[in-house]
């Protein structure tokens, strides 16, 4: 009974505010305990009903009110009109006029780009609803169905080929590659006896100096062995140092660099004895058989 009560005395207070049966009024007359009969009595003869929304229904339900109670609020609104389909038009080229028109030409300039480009356009029903669903003023669609009476073009007759005379086919002829001649190594230069000073405190050591094809060979008279090796392409700088003395013939050294920064310097195991003309062919020889070096010749101090 006071489930009943508190439906009927829900009903009076919305029918005196003639307003529309609201969500959160469905929630209260529920939580109050009225029956589902009398809120399904109550949706059917409100004289409006609030549309449901999808946070709507999740409140009705997370409040408990009953499925059937939902459905039929839901029901006092009757479907939107379905939309109608658009139509797809049996002329494919169609869809360009209709972008020509969307994008605010006039209708001047759209007729005059259809005659112009020579398309020939029969429009079926199918056409006719296509272009008046995308607003093409009659005056272009006018234009598209005049093009159906242009006659088409007469084909130009292809003319027969001209057959191609038969010619002997031509052999190639492949000729056989000259070798090229070989340039033998240069012969290894050795130049002996010589003096080397390198190192800090230019120590100086006898021994023989090697000009081989990509190297200075080094060996020491006493441990003749132990050969050092120079590579030519790390030769830097090479030139000829002359010092005059007091005494005997002047100095003449043969000064290396390499681009590894080291200092080398040659000279004759007697300097005493000539003027040089040991390291004078060695310096000569480099500058023959190395062009890529730098070369100089200091003038003598």
């Amino acid at each position: 009974m006071r489930g009943m009560f508190v439906v009927v005395a829900f009903a009076c207070a919305a029918a005196c505010a003639a307003e529309e049966l609201t969500v959160r009024e469905v929630i209260v007359a529920h939580r109050a305990g009225a029956p589902a009969d009398g809120i399904l009595r109550l949706v059917r003869e409100s004289p409006e009903v609030a549309v449901l929304a999808a946070p709507d229904l999740d409140r009705l339900r997370a409040a408990g009110v009953l499925e059937v109670v939902i459905l039929a609020m839901a029901a006092r609104h009757a479907l939107p009109p379905p939309t109608p389909a658009e139509a797809k038009p049996d002329d494919p080229t169609l869809g360009e006029v209709v972008r020509l028109v969307g994008a605010g030409l006039s209708e001047r300039l759209v007729c005059e780009q259809i005659r112009q480009s020579g398309g020939r356009h029969r429009l079926s029903a199918n056409d006719l609803v296509y272009l008046k669903q995308h607003d093409v003023p009659e005056t272009v669609i006018a234009a598209l169905m005049e093009t159906a009476a242009i006659p088409s073009a007469t084909p130009v007759p292809t003319p027969a080929p001209t057959p191609t005379p038969a010619v002997a086919p031509v052999v190639p002829v492949i000729a056989t590659p000259t070798p090229l001649p070989t340039t033998a190594p240069p012969v290894a230069l050795a130049f002996e006896p010589l003096l080397r000073m390198a190192g800090t405190f230019r120590k100086a050591q006898a021994g023989r100096l090697v000009l081989t094809a990509h190297d200075l060979e080094w060996s020491d008279l006493l441990e003749p062995t132990q050969v050092g090796r120079i590579p030519t392409a790390s030769l830097k700088t090479v030139w000829l140092s002359v010092t005059r003395r007091a005494q005997g013939p002047p100095l003449t050294e043969l000064r290396v660099r390499t681009s590894a920064g080291d200092d080398l310097t040659f000279r004759d195991v007697d300097p005493q004895a000539g003027n040089g003309g040991n390291v004078e062919s060695l310096y000569r020889a480099i500058r023959e058989r190395y062009p890529q070096v730098v070369l100089s010749e200091k003038p003598a101090r």
